[in-house]
């Protein structure tokens, strides 16, 4: 495990920030996190709300290329202009290249120079191998046809190498996977970099499937004090909600998470944490479902499940009355797909959200309560003449 010399990106995942603003980018294909300086000026006067709309266009221009080649890959906020980054691939043939964006609490969208001499690199070891590839799950379902399946399976193995970034008391957190046959990762890595670092393989429990799984990484993480103990908080594909004590996550050590909850067949993106008065909660998007609320008070008082304690022997997929299970929170109100989600303030999160009726991609605030949702795409009683809203949030 090192740094290496200075190089620019290969492709721009998973972003965060440390606390003064130092941006981190996940970089799957080169297997490495490039820690850039970025400005640090002072904080907003105010951070009022904003709704951006076409996003993707803004960004598409700021780029000049066509909104059509973007794929959208990571959001986080930076902690003191509170300006939204996004990571993009751009699509160039088979190829896609590299991007980074800030978007200025106006709307302003602006290249962030990835070939930056103001960087440094660490180089991640055991990385999955270059021609390494998924299996085909062509006949499993009758749709979509199998030859779908066959071009989800050509998807390298290594770009899964890091699929999320949390900067955490003074380390990168970078969950992902290895070249190993037990290959969900969890790598620690202290920031400034020294070439030192820790890889940590992770089992879980996974209630829907009955079994215990080694392969598949978390996909969204966050970190809360439980019963006294730093605590990793981590949610996976389909869609087990799993904690794990920091101190055991060692250099070289199997460690087996405690899986508290199971929110139904998905793929978590996000996970947000903040504060609604004085409890702490998390607010998690998904790719296949609304997002969902979870008060940390849920998951401090939690127990495991385990084969033994499972609550059926038959399926647990999301029509089981088994479903979800644990203290996994409630579905709350939300218009569209939030794609990525951060914490904008105390009172707003901020969202990349794809819309239904129209399509459009929003960049947006929305509030952390009592309903991060838009009112004015859904109809109902009060819209009406003639009726008073019993409930009103001023800004």
């Amino acid at each position: 495990m090192n740094t290496i010399d200075q190089v620019t990106p290969q492709s721009a995942g998973a972003l965060t920030f440390s606390s003064d603003g130092v941006l981190f980018v996940g970089d799957s294909k080169l297997g490495a996190v490039f820690a850039f300086e970025t400005d640090r000026s002072q904080a907003p006067a105010s951070l009022d709300p904003f709704l951006f709309e076409s996003i993707d266009e803004k960004i598409a221009a700021a780029l000049d290329v066509t909104a059509k080649s973007l794929v959208m890959n990571g959001m986080a906020v930076h902690p003191v202009t509170r300006e939204p980054y996004l990571s993009v691939g751009v699509r160039n043939g088979d190829r896609l290249e590299p991007a980074v964006v800030s978007v200025s609490l106006a709307g302003e969208v602006r290249p962030f120079d990835l070939s930056s001499s103001n960087v440094t690199v660490h180089q991640l070891s055991d990385v999955p191998d270059e021609g390494k590839t998924f299996k085909s799950r062509a006949g499993t379902f009758p749709m979509p046809p199998a030859s779908y399946f066959d071009e989800k399976a050509r998807t390298p193995l290594r770009s899964m190498t890091i699929v999320d970034l949390k900067f955490h008391a003074g380390e990168v957190f970078v969950a992902g996977v290895s070249n190993q046959e037990f290959s969900s990762t969890l790598r620690r890595i202290p920031y400034p970099f020294t070439g030192d670092a820790s890889e940590t393989q992770v089992e879980i429990y996974h209630l829907a499937h009955g079994m215990y799984e080694t392969r598949a990484p978390i996909r969204a993480m966050q970190f809360a004090t439980i019963d006294g103990e730093d605590t990793l908080i981590a949610a996976y594909a389909c869609s087990p909600l799993v904690t794990i004590p920091v101190a055991e996550l060692k250099h070289g050590a199997t460690v087996r998470g405690k899986t508290i909850g199971d929110m139904g067949n998905g793929q978590p993106i996000s996970m947000v944490a903040y504060r609604e008065g004085d409890e702490e909660k998390l607010f998690i998007t998904n790719l296949s479902r609304g997002p969902v609320v979870v008060p940390l008070s849920g998951i401090r008082s939690a127990g495991g499940f385990t084969p033994e304690n499972r609550p059926t022997q038959g399926p647990m997929l999301d029509q089981s009355p088994f479903m979800p299970a644990g203290p996994v929170g409630k579905q709350v109100l939300f218009v569209g797909s939030s794609l990525r989600a951060d914490l904008f303030s105390d009172r707003f999160f901020v969202s990349l959200t794809r819309y239904a009726d129209t399509g459009d991609l929003t960049l947006e605030t929305l509030m952390v309560a009592p309903l991060p949702g838009r009112l004015d795409k859904i109809w109902v009683e009060m819209d009406f003449p003639g009726v008073e809203s019993p409930h009103k949030v001023t800004a």
